[in-house]
């Protein structure tokens, strides 16, 4: 019992500048795990948000790939089209349209039907959905590449039509406005997706227009790697797309987007 009372008048409290030394400390380490905390969370944020872009853009691109590889040509109608809009001096390139019948193309040799094509577009009523449309009950013939005005109308018709119909690619494809600066209380007609077509075709039409009028050579036609022979070349014809996919739903041009590339080509054979 003496033994066990000595022990015990042998301990003493902590003084004030000790106590007031530890909470700092265990300040500085609550602070540190906080910031620590914040920072996991905000790199799984963005790594998340890269990931969910990637998807999208990956799902558009393989679908719009795909239909280009396999679409139907022909001399007239080489494989697919870039129409464009035309806002005061600018020309957007935002829907491609591709020959893609769902059997044996209608018309193999010549134009084909409205019916068998595949429209890749933002929906005007909602420009961020990459949209494909298809109008498998219309079927007249299309315009000729060169009448860039009825394919305006044609394709435009179709986006809006309450029968055709659309399978949504991706709902995060960013937008931005066509004049001034975005704002939340700007309509779906004020905006516009971000995502660009580019196609390029060689020979081209006017190349091989000019060799049906007999005023350019056959072997003066661009070639692709010089394929061709004394009775047939190889056109190609490539499409390269380029679209921007924002990581949350705020698919505005006040969000952060992430820019995808994609590309596919289609040849045939052109007799001569």
């Amino acid at each position: 019992m003496r033994v066990k009372q000595i022990a015990t008048a042998g301990r003493r409290a902590l003084t004030l500048a000790e106590l007031l030394v530890a909470s700092a400390i265990m300040v500085l380490i609550a602070a540190g795990l906080a910031t620590l905390s914040a920072t996991v969370h905000s790199a799984n944020t963005y790594a998340h948000g890269r990931i969910v872009c990637a998807q999208h853009a990956r799902v558009a691109l393989d679908r719009i790939e795909h239909a280009v590889e396999n679409a139907a040509v022909s001399e007239q109608f080489p494989a697919c089209l870039v129409v464009t809009e035309q806002v005061g001096s600018e020309e957007l390139p935002h829907t491609l349209v591709v020959w893609s019948p769902t059997a044996t193309a209608a018309n193999p040799s010549g134009l084909p039907l409205v019916k068998e094509l595949a429209i890749y577009a933002p929906d005007p009523a909602k420009p961020s959905r990459l949209t494909e449309f298809r109008a498998s009950n219309n079927a007249n013939v299309v315009p000729a590449p060169s009448n860039v005005t009825a394919w305006r109308t044609l394709v435009e018709s179709l986006k809006t039509s309450d029968t055709t119909e659309k399978i949504v690619l991706t709902d995060r494809l960013r937008t931005a406005p066509l004049s001034g600066e975005w704002t939340s209380n700007l309509t779906a007609a004020q905006l516009r997706g971000v995502v660009r077509f580019h196609r390029l075709v060689a020979p081209s039409e006017q190349q091989w227009a000019e060799y049906k009028a007999g005023t350019r050579a056959w072997n003066a036609l661009a070639w692709p790697l010089d394929s061709y022979r004394t009775t047939s070349g190889t056109r190609a014809i490539a499409c390269q797309t380029e679209l921007q996919v924002v990581a949350g739903h705020m698919a505005s041009a006040a969000s952060t987007a992430v820019p995808f590339f994609g590309s596919a080509m289609r040849t045939h054979e052109l007799a001569r």
